[in-house]
């Protein structure tokens, strides 16, 4: 196994086959995310998603399940900082929005949510210092007959075209979650992809007694953060004003 460092990414060319269930990338700072995408060694194109994962003690990579590597493959490790959305990010967030989705409206409703006080958790993703995803949590009310109920939203999240299914939009989910846990709430409700996000706990069935203004069915699911939060739990849903003007 060869790796060569290609700033701000690590290839690793294979002379045979092999099973991998670490790696190493040197001088790369643990905590940091990573992505690792299998590609076309003499392109460099990429083929897809191996395998995500998290920068250990002295820059050992731990896969959570082994790889495959035939002779003749590569991959790449690219490394990825997540962390809190700081002020310098705003007008590189706004720009990313607008190249996912070809127009202003959810640069706008990030803006909004940001400036109102409704986005307790909101985070990018970074490669090389250049932010290349986003995800908020913004807050949502149940409203159910003992009274109102607290949750969050995710919403909106978005990765930039160049940089998207390599892992990165999941990377930001997980530790979204993580930090929405240990900030101690509960319940977190998306409308999304119903292929993409049940991969991250989320589940239709926990969201078919929460009424929604944006519709029901499969793309309309929860997740509990704390087991239990949403036994029994009926009621209709309450998003923050900016998505009104949305």
């Amino acid at each position: 196994m060869l790796p060569l460092h290609h700033d701000p990414w690590f290839t690793f060319l294979f002379a045979d086959s092999r099973i991998i269930p670490r790696f190493h990338l040197e001088g790369v700072s643990p905590g940091l995310f990573v992505s690792v995408i299998k590609i076309d060694p003499d392109s460099g194109n990429r083929l897809g998603l191996l395998a995500t994962a998290t920068v250990g003690d002295s820059g050992w990579v731990d896969l959570p399940q082994p790889i495959v590597v035939r002779a003749g493959e590569a991959f790449i490790a690219m490394p990825i900082e997540v962390r809190a959305e700081k002020g310098s990010d705003h007008e590189a967030v706004r720009q990313l929005y607008r190249l996912a989705f070809g127009q202003d409206g959810e640069a706008r409703l990030v803006d909004a949510l940001r400036a109102g006080g409704f986005a307790p958790v909101s985070f990018v993703a970074a490669i090389d210092g250049r932010v290349v995803g986003h995800i908020m949590f913004s807050d949502l009310n149940l409203l159910t007959h003992k009274g109102e109920v607290k949750a969050l939203a995710l919403a909106p999240m978005a990765v930039l075209p160049n940089f998207q299914r390599q892992g990165i939009g999941s990377i930001l989910v997980r530790r979204g979650l993580e930090v929405c846990k240990e900030q101690g709430h509960r319940i977190v409700v998306v409308l999304g992809h119903p292929d993409f996000y049940p991969r991250l706990g989320f589940s239709p069935k926990l969201a078919e007694r929460l009424e929604s203004p944006y519709g029901s069915g499969p793309s309309h699911m929860a997740i509990e953060l704390v087991s239990g939060s949403l036994s029994a739990v009926a009621g209709k849903l309450v998003y923050s004003p900016p998505f009104g003007d949305l």
